[in-house]
């Protein structure tokens, strides 16, 4: 664990023992960690100036925010990181707060489901497992005919290459030109066994879309700017693995559900451990919308992002 995410698990700990008046065995009980770990966290957190009077302004600010997620949003986990002097500093931030808390809940025998985005790039960086696990890695969502920081393939191979999990990929692109090249796809047997595979995940790590001209989906020139200027005017708030949403997390039928090929809408809300990992205000009405749809479980998200999505709950 580099030093960057040790001093963000340190203050974890310290904010639940002294401010939130959690039990050491709780706090262990809710991390997955020992209670002789707890114990040694705290110990490193007063030797190293964590915990003094008062947690850090910095981290401090976030485990505000937190708190006020959970106020908001009782069944929801959080992890708030502060938000960088930029775009691509806060992704890194968020990337490597995601990937530590992948680590600490994965278990033998999980199925994780994977879908795309810049952002879960960057947690593909930071991964690595201490003691190797059976975990099976499957693309939730077809290709893009974009970069691999987007492209959902290579998403899954370098997230399976750290986990040394094996990975089940979906070999279609994500967008047919037609729903008759769709249903025609959706015909074929290897298709077919992977989306029927990705039914069985026990967890997921996903990012959701905004509907601007320059998301992804316009940007990986799945969409055209019409398009998504129509989507807009159909009420659409945000996609989740190209399943179009309005603001409330109802989903959307529109003519990209005709041609969109990955695991469908209703199938991505039963999996039982959904992470949602999205960073920037522009996501925020996203964000918004599939916490409402119970699109997620847990949000990883910049300071900044779950201050707006705060802001928007309250209008």
């Amino acid at each position: 664990m580099d030093s960057s995410m040790e001093k963000s698990l340190l203050t974890r700990i310290a904010w639940m023992y002294y401010v939130q008046d959690m039990t050491q065995g709780e706090i262990a009980a809710k991390l997955n960690f020992s209670r002789t770990k707890i114990t040694r966290c705290l110990a490193k957190a007063k030797n190293t100036g964590i915990v003094e009077i008062h947690i850090a302004s910095e981290y401090r600010a976030c485990l505000d925010t937190e708190q006020a997620l959970k106020d908001r949003f009782p069944f929801l986990e959080t992890v708030v990181v502060p938000a960088g002097n930029s775009d691509a500093v806060t992704k890194e931030g968020a990337g490597k707060a995601c990937a530590g808390y992948l680590e600490n809940i994965l278990t033998d025998g999980d199925v994780v489901g994977i879908a795309w985005g810049s952002s879960l790039y960057e947690v593909g960086k930071f991964l690595g497992l201490k003691k190797p696990l059976n975990i099976t890695v499957v693309q939730l969502m077809g290709g893009l005919n974009s970069s691999e920081i987007i492209n959902p393939e290579e998403i899954v191979k370098q997230i399976a290459r750290r986990l040394h999990a094996s990975g089940v990929w979906l070999n279609t692109p994500a967008m047919m030109d037609t729903p008759e090249i769709k249903k025609a796809l959706l015909s074929d047997e290897g298709v077919k066994r992977v989306l029927t595979k990705a039914t069985s995940c026990t967890k997921a790590l996903f990012g959701v879309g905004d509907v601007s001209d320059d998301g992804s989906l316009v940007i990986s020139n799945a969409l055209t700017v019409t398009e998504m200027a129509k989507l807009r005017d159909m009420g659409a708030a945000g996609n989740l693995l190209g399943w179009f949403y309005d603001v409330n997390g109802n989903p959307i039928h529109s003519f990209v559900s005709d041609r969109v090929i990955s695991v469908p809408f209703e199938d991505i809300k039963r999996i039982p451990h959904k992470i949602c990992l999205a960073t920037g205000c522009n996501k925020a009405v996203a964000i918004l919308g599939a916490i409402r749809g119970g699109c997620m479980n847990t949000l990883v998200t910049d300071e900044v992002t779950a201050q707006e999505v705060l802001r928007l709950a309250r209008q």
